[in-house]
């Protein structure tokens, strides 16, 4: 565990301390690009009543852990950015996790006994939580990892995985996908991720709970396809490994509209886009008119020309045709919350929502139903066109590129999802 301390400190020095305003699952959304509250942020009014019910705090398992920051931590009385400031607690103190709660922690104090909620992905767990031993937690988990990740586990465990090819990305890479258990099980599920290049920590949870499901011997009777990368172009370009002047030009037509203040590095950095500059949750056939689009091929928001233009979109939903799936589960980065409807309520998204909620159960994440502003999505075509019961899970504390510290809340409150997956689908 030391040794990822100093990597996680530099990484915080960019980030910042205190609560990033990014989408919460409280009674206030916040954009992704907004700034952290400062420590000593004047304590707010505490949630309205008709503030969206917090879940009861899960129990954690990360026992006690260290606050890791450049300076300090909000602590406030209730889940909340709105929520009344407590105390600063500064980076190196010790804390007792008591649960989660959305984005937040409940803590107890060390020194005095004093509890609150924070920022989970701040804290450092004391002892590891991670068991896996070939895929590691890092900030950046690249796409030539994930392929040697899968080169190993497909040898250690050839008996109970195959891999197989979801089709070919914007910039040629091939897009695999894990079988995970029998090919010809009773029941099967879909799990995507990064889809979002800056959402590459996705990938890391994907490959992580996969060896994780290898390791206890799988299961016989629901076979898992995991594609923990999707939009490879897009996460190498977050990662600064992909670099050429159809992204510069992308980058000046940004610059020129006004849709960007950031330099080129920081402007990669947060790129969502595939290699062509088109935001591939937004490029498919579930009412893809509506969506507010960018006016033009940008590093997020662009639609595409039409629904599945891109070659990731295509092969996405071919994929999704070609077995009898039970369940599409789809992880995003930014929130700590379920989506599990799109449109109307149907008996396709009440399955979807009874699984939504046992996955929360474990998670401590909140269930958000559609807010009727979101279309051209991956799950939103799943469910309303494929008929196929869909969530999407976000998984982070606070904006995209996640950085290390914030995977270990991540794991810990997710490593039971194949488990509650396959019990839902055997009874689906």
């Amino acid at each position: 565990m030391k040794r990822i301390i100093p990597a996680v400190l530099a990484v915080l020095l960019f980030f910042g301390c205190g609560e990033k305003e990014v989408p919460t699952p409280v009674e206030i959304t916040f954009p992704s690009t907004a700034p952290a509250e400062p420590a000593g942020t004047p304590p707010q009014s505490a949630c309205p009543a008709d503030a969206t019910p917090q879940p009861v705090p899960v129990k954690a398992d990360m026992e006690y852990c260290t606050v890791i920051c450049d300076d300090a931590v909000n602590l406030r009385e209730s889940p909340s950015a709105k929520a009344e400031l407590t105390a600063q607690v500064p980076s190196g103190t010790r804390v007792h996790v008591i649960g989660f709660e959305g984005r937040y922690a409940k803590v107890e104090l060390e020194e005095n006994g004093k509890t609150g909620y924070m920022i989970a992905g701040y804290l450092m767990p004391e002892n590891s939580v991670y068991s896996a031993s070939q895929v590691q937690p890092t900030a950046l988990y690249t796409y030539d990892a994930m392929m040697t990740d899968i080169g190993a586990l497909t040898a250690k465990y050839a008996d109970i995985m195959q891999v197989e090819t979801l089709g070919i990305s914007a910039a040629g890479k091939e897009i695999p996908v894990l079988l995970l258990g029998s090919k010809n099980a009773e029941k099967h599920v879909f799990i995507q991720a990064s889809i979002h290049g800056r959402e590459h920590m996705t990938s890391l949870l994907a490959m992580a709970l996969s060896e994780a499901w290898l390791a206890s011997g799988a299961s016989d009777t629901v076979c898992f396809h995991v594609a923990p990368m999707v939009n490879p172009d897009g996460v190498s370009i977050s990662q600064g490994l992909l670099d050429d002047p159809s992204l510069q030009a992308i980058y000046e037509k940004d610059v020129s509209s006004d849709r960007t203040e950031r330099n080129y590095e920081d402007y990669r950095t947060l790129w969502k886009a595939n290699y062509h500059g088109v935001d591939l949750n937004r490029n498919f056939d579930a009412l893809w008119e509506n969506v507010n689009t960018a006016p033009h091929i940008s590093s997020e928001g662009y639609r595409g020309d039409a629904p599945e233009s891109e070659p990731e979109a295509k092969a996405l939903a071919a994929y999704t045709k070609r077995y009898p799936f039970s369940a599409t589960v789809s992880y995003h980065c930014t929130g700590s919350l379920i989506y599990w409807q799109f449109g109307l309520n149907s008996p396709v998204d009440d399955k979807a929502l009874t699984l939504a909620e046992l996955i929360a159960a474990d998670a401590g994440y909140t269930v958000e139903p559609d807010d009727g502003t979101s279309f051209g999505g991956y799950k939103d075509w799943a469910s309303s066109v494929a008929g196929i019961p869909s969530l999407t899970v976000e998984i982070g504390t606070r904006s995209a590129p996640l950085p290390e510290i914030d995977f270990y809340n991540i794991w810990v409150r997710n490593r039971n999802a194949f488990e509650i997956i396959e019990k839902w689908a055997k009874n689906a």
